[in-house]
């Protein structure tokens, strides 16, 4: 949807291992920028969905699941970190379905975490 509306979006390259929620060394000053963003007085009202992805390794349902917590993650970082209001991030899993390099469905860059500014949405956020 946020493709098809044209919504400002980023795609983090926050690496996850395999089968893994837990945010890497090297993913923590990427998300302390994206935090200091967020915390900017111009971004501090804005809605955001932090959508997870996996790769195509393993079952629909467990894959929905992980991407959830790499969402909840990434938000759970911003929040404690940089004091980012709760109700301004949403987390969502959407598992494979949206694979970042669908010709190689196995490829890490596949488990990532987006960033998709809802502010001028007026519909409910994505569900999984």
């Amino acid at each position: 949807m946020a493709e098809k509306m044209k919504l400002p979006t980023a795609d983090l390259e926050v690496f996850f291992a395999l089968d893994s929620a837990e945010i890497s060394p090297e993913a923590t000053g990427l998300l302390d920028m994206l935090g200091e963003a967020m915390a900017d007085q111009r971004l501090a009202d804005q809605k955001f969905v932090i959508a997870g992805h996996t790769d195509a390794s393993g079952p629909a349902d467990y894959n929905i699941a992980l991407s959830h917590r790499r969402a909840e993650a990434v938000r759970q970082y911003v929040i404690d970190k940089h004091g980012i209001d709760p109700a301004n991030l949403i987390a969502r899993g959407f598992g494979k379905s949206r694979l970042k390099n669908p010709a190689q469905p196995y490829a890490a860059e596949n488990r990532r975490v987006q960033i998709i500014n809802w502010t001028s949405m007026t519909a409910e956020p994505p569900q999984r």
